[in-house]
């Protein structure tokens, strides 16, 4: 009797599908840790820029160009991000008494606020639909003197 020694199949087909079944959702999920932090990052330089524009508004509200240098500040404040946003936007408002009042108007105890909010665009990734988000953020400061 002659005995056949058996060979083992081939398995490489099977390690390569299998492996495909594991790296495609390692890799989205990495991709998604990924994305949700930088939309944390820029979340977080948008209330920043918010912050230092409130606080130049502050000082500087007796300017008749207030908006527009507050404006400059925060976008110079976030840099090359503001790429990552459509229809960025800087509003520059005063309170008064809860009565809405221009910026140079305003006096001691009075609110100064500034407001940034654009459409933020996620990284897009072939094949997966990447939703918009509007990020809005409002800083509000008291004018605490004589301006």
């Amino acid at each position: 009797m002659v005995l056949r020694k058996l060979r083992p199949r081939s398995r490489r087909a099977a390690a390569a599908v299998e492996t495909a079944f594991v790296l495609i959702p390692l890799f989205l999920l990495l991709f998604g840790i990924f994305q949700y932090a930088r939309l944390l990052m820029d979340w977080h330089m948008v209330h920043n820029a918010a912050r230092e524009g409130c606080r130049y508004a502050l000082v500087n509200n007796t300017s008749s160009t207030i908006a527009n240098d507050v404006k400059t500040l925060v976008t110079n404040k976030m840099g090359s991000e503001t790429a990552a946003f459509n229809n960025f936007t800087v509003t520059v408002s005063g309170t008064s008494g809860g009565v809405s009042t221009a910026v140079n108007n305003l006096v001691a105890g009075d609110f100064i606020t500034v407001t940034v909010s654009g459409n933020y665009k996620f990284m897009s990734l072939p094949f997966v639909p990447t939703p918009s988000l509007t990020i809005t953020t409002s800083v509000t400061m008291v004018c605490e003197g004589v301006m």
